[in-house]
Protein backbone atom coordinates (compact mmCIF):
# COMPACT_ATOMS: atom_id res chain seq x y z
CA UNK A 1 0.00 0.00 0.00
CA UNK A 2 2.80 2.43 0.89
CA UNK A 3 4.61 1.78 -2.40
CA UNK A 4 1.41 2.29 -4.37
CA UNK A 5 0.80 5.60 -2.60
CA UNK A 6 4.39 6.64 -3.28
CA UNK A 7 3.90 5.97 -6.98
CA UNK A 8 0.70 8.00 -6.95
CA UNK A 9 2.46 10.95 -5.28
CA UNK A 10 5.14 10.77 -7.98
CA UNK A 11 2.43 10.89 -10.67
CA UNK A 12 0.76 13.91 -9.06
CA UNK A 13 4.11 15.68 -8.76
CA UNK A 14 4.82 14.87 -12.39
CA UNK A 15 1.46 16.32 -13.45
CA UNK A 16 2.22 19.59 -11.64
CA UNK A 17 5.62 19.70 -13.33
CA UNK A 18 4.07 19.09 -16.76
CA UNK A 19 1.63 21.95 -16.28
CA UNK A 20 4.39 24.33 -15.18
CA UNK A 21 6.71 23.20 -17.95
CA UNK A 22 4.03 23.54 -20.63
CA UNK A 23 2.89 27.06 -19.79
CA UNK A 24 6.18 28.69 -18.77
CA UNK A 25 8.47 30.17 -21.39
CA UNK A 26 12.04 29.18 -20.57
CA UNK A 27 12.32 26.23 -22.95
CA UNK A 28 15.17 27.83 -24.89
CA UNK A 29 17.47 30.56 -23.59
CA UNK A 30 19.93 32.60 -25.61
CA UNK A 31 23.42 31.77 -24.41
CA UNK A 32 26.16 34.38 -24.79
CA UNK A 33 29.20 32.26 -23.93
CA UNK A 34 29.37 33.87 -20.47
CA UNK A 35 29.81 37.29 -22.05
CA UNK A 36 28.90 39.64 -19.18
CA UNK A 37 28.88 42.65 -21.45
CA UNK A 38 25.55 41.53 -22.92
CA UNK A 39 22.65 43.06 -21.00
CA UNK A 40 19.71 41.42 -22.77
CA UNK A 41 18.34 38.00 -21.90
CA UNK A 42 16.13 36.25 -24.42
CA UNK A 43 14.13 33.11 -23.85
CA UNK A 44 11.44 31.25 -25.74
CA UNK A 45 8.71 28.75 -24.89
CA UNK A 46 5.79 27.13 -26.64
CA UNK A 47 3.60 30.23 -26.39
CA UNK A 48 5.76 33.34 -26.57
CA UNK A 49 9.21 34.85 -26.94
CA UNK A 50 10.49 37.18 -24.21
CA UNK A 51 13.35 39.61 -23.85
CA UNK A 52 14.63 41.03 -20.57
CA UNK A 53 16.74 44.18 -20.62
CA UNK A 54 19.34 45.31 -18.13
CA UNK A 55 16.67 47.41 -16.38
CA UNK A 56 14.67 44.20 -15.70
CA UNK A 57 11.96 45.20 -18.17
CA UNK A 58 10.46 42.13 -19.83
CA UNK A 59 8.84 42.36 -23.25
CA UNK A 60 7.03 39.29 -24.53
CA UNK A 61 5.64 38.54 -27.97
CA UNK A 62 2.90 35.92 -28.08
CA UNK A 63 2.71 33.31 -30.80
CA UNK A 64 -0.88 34.10 -31.77
CA UNK A 65 -1.09 32.41 -35.14
CA UNK A 66 -0.77 28.64 -34.98
CA UNK A 67 -0.22 28.18 -38.72
CA UNK A 68 2.70 30.63 -38.82
CA UNK A 69 4.66 28.89 -36.09
CA UNK A 70 7.53 26.47 -36.54
CA UNK A 71 6.69 22.79 -36.82
CA UNK A 72 8.40 22.00 -33.52
CA UNK A 73 6.28 24.59 -31.71
CA UNK A 74 3.06 23.13 -33.12
CA UNK A 75 4.02 19.56 -32.25
CA UNK A 76 5.29 20.61 -28.83
CA UNK A 77 2.01 22.30 -27.93
CA UNK A 78 -0.10 19.34 -29.05
CA UNK A 79 2.00 16.70 -27.34
CA UNK A 80 2.36 18.57 -24.05
CA UNK A 81 -1.35 19.37 -23.83
CA UNK A 82 -2.21 15.74 -24.61
CA UNK A 83 0.25 14.67 -21.93
CA UNK A 84 -1.29 17.00 -19.34
CA UNK A 85 -4.83 15.79 -20.16
CA UNK A 86 -3.89 12.11 -20.00
CA UNK A 87 -1.94 12.61 -16.79
CA UNK A 88 -4.90 14.43 -15.21
CA UNK A 89 -7.20 11.55 -16.14
CA UNK A 90 -4.68 9.06 -14.76
CA UNK A 91 -4.44 10.89 -11.45
CA UNK A 92 -8.22 11.11 -11.09
CA UNK A 93 -8.78 7.46 -12.03
CA UNK A 94 -6.03 6.18 -9.74
CA UNK A 95 -7.63 7.81 -6.68
CA UNK A 96 -10.56 5.39 -6.87
CA UNK A 97 -8.25 2.38 -7.04
CA UNK A 98 -5.78 3.15 -4.28
CA UNK A 99 -5.83 0.70 -1.41
CA UNK A 100 -5.69 3.57 1.09
CA UNK A 101 -9.01 5.04 -0.12
CA UNK A 102 -12.48 3.83 0.85
CA UNK A 103 -13.90 3.71 -2.67
CA UNK A 104 -15.25 0.25 -3.51
CA UNK A 105 -13.81 -1.41 -0.43
CA UNK A 106 -16.16 -4.35 -0.96
CA UNK A 107 -14.52 -5.21 -4.30
CA UNK A 108 -10.74 -5.18 -4.08
CA UNK A 109 -10.26 -6.67 -7.53
CA UNK A 110 -12.20 -3.81 -9.07
CA UNK A 111 -10.07 -1.31 -7.13
CA UNK A 112 -6.89 -2.94 -8.40
CA UNK A 113 -8.12 -2.86 -12.00
CA UNK A 114 -9.01 0.82 -11.70
CA UNK A 115 -5.61 1.62 -10.19
CA UNK A 116 -3.91 -0.34 -12.96
CA UNK A 117 -5.79 1.67 -15.60
CA UNK A 118 -4.82 4.93 -13.90
CA UNK A 119 -1.20 3.84 -13.74
CA UNK A 120 -1.18 3.01 -17.45
CA UNK A 121 -2.59 6.46 -18.24
CA UNK A 122 0.24 8.06 -16.24
CA UNK A 123 2.77 5.93 -18.10
CA UNK A 124 1.34 7.00 -21.47
CA UNK A 125 1.41 10.63 -20.37
CA UNK A 126 5.03 10.31 -19.31
CA UNK A 127 5.98 8.72 -22.62
CA UNK A 128 4.32 11.52 -24.62
CA UNK A 129 6.05 14.27 -22.66
CA UNK A 130 9.35 12.39 -22.55
CA UNK A 131 9.35 11.99 -26.32
CA UNK A 132 8.69 15.65 -27.12
CA UNK A 133 11.04 17.06 -24.47
CA UNK A 134 13.83 14.72 -25.59
CA UNK A 135 13.28 15.88 -29.17
CA UNK A 136 13.53 19.53 -28.11
CA UNK A 137 16.67 18.86 -26.07
CA UNK A 138 18.29 17.03 -28.98
CA UNK A 139 17.44 19.87 -31.37
CA UNK A 140 18.83 22.56 -29.05
CA UNK A 141 22.06 20.64 -28.45
CA UNK A 142 22.49 19.89 -32.16
CA UNK A 143 21.95 23.53 -33.16
CA UNK A 144 24.32 24.68 -30.41
CA UNK A 145 27.25 22.68 -31.77
CA UNK A 146 26.46 23.46 -35.40
CA UNK A 147 26.84 27.20 -34.85
CA UNK A 148 30.43 28.25 -34.34
CA UNK A 149 29.69 31.76 -33.13
CA UNK A 150 26.90 34.20 -32.41
CA UNK A 151 23.86 33.79 -30.23
CA UNK A 152 23.06 30.15 -29.55
CA UNK A 153 20.14 28.70 -27.65
CA UNK A 154 20.73 26.58 -24.56
CA UNK A 155 18.33 24.37 -22.62
CA UNK A 156 16.02 26.32 -20.32
CA UNK A 157 14.66 25.46 -16.91
CA UNK A 158 11.11 24.95 -18.16
CA UNK A 159 12.28 22.28 -20.58
CA UNK A 160 14.36 20.57 -17.89
CA UNK A 161 11.39 20.67 -15.52
CA UNK A 162 9.07 19.17 -18.14
CA UNK A 163 11.61 16.42 -18.84
CA UNK A 164 11.93 15.53 -15.14
CA UNK A 165 8.14 15.68 -14.74
CA UNK A 166 7.68 13.23 -17.61
CA UNK A 167 10.03 10.79 -15.87
CA UNK A 168 8.06 11.17 -12.63
CA UNK A 169 4.79 10.41 -14.42
CA UNK A 170 6.31 7.40 -16.16
CA UNK A 171 7.96 5.91 -13.08
CA UNK A 172 5.01 6.71 -10.81
CA UNK A 173 2.58 5.10 -13.23
CA UNK A 174 4.79 2.02 -13.49
CA UNK A 175 4.89 1.66 -9.70
CA UNK A 176 1.10 2.00 -9.38
CA UNK A 177 0.51 -0.50 -12.19
CA UNK A 178 3.03 -2.99 -10.79
CA UNK A 179 1.46 -2.82 -7.32
CA UNK A 180 -2.00 -3.32 -8.81
CA UNK A 181 -0.87 -6.37 -10.80
CA UNK A 182 0.74 -7.83 -7.67
CA UNK A 183 -2.51 -7.38 -5.73
CA UNK A 184 -4.55 -8.96 -8.52
CA UNK A 185 -2.26 -11.99 -8.67
CA UNK A 186 -2.33 -12.46 -4.91
CA UNK A 187 -6.14 -12.29 -4.95
CA UNK A 188 -6.29 -14.93 -7.68
CA UNK A 189 -4.02 -17.23 -5.71
CA UNK A 190 -6.19 -16.85 -2.62
CA UNK A 191 -9.35 -17.48 -4.61
CA UNK A 192 -7.90 -20.69 -6.07
CA UNK A 193 -6.84 -21.94 -2.65
CA UNK A 194 -9.51 -20.81 -0.18
CA UNK A 195 -8.91 -21.34 3.49
CA UNK A 196 -11.75 -22.71 5.58
CA UNK A 197 -12.87 -20.66 8.54
CA UNK A 198 -13.64 -23.89 10.50
CA UNK A 199 -10.55 -25.03 12.46
CA UNK A 200 -9.12 -28.28 11.22
CA UNK A 201 -10.85 -28.16 7.81
CA UNK A 202 -8.82 -26.62 4.99
CA UNK A 203 -9.99 -26.94 1.40
CA UNK A 204 -7.30 -27.12 -1.26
Amino acid sequence: MALQLFGYIMSVTGLCGLILGTFTNEWKIIGHDNDKTVFVDEYEGLWMNCKKSSSSVVQCTSFNSLLHQAFEIQVGRVMMIISVVISSLGVLVTVYGLRCTRCQDDNTQSKDRIAFAGGILSVCSGLCALGITSWFIYGIVADFFQKDEGDRYVIGWSLIGAFVASLLCFVGGMIVSACSVTHLRSNKILSKHPVSKIPGKDYV
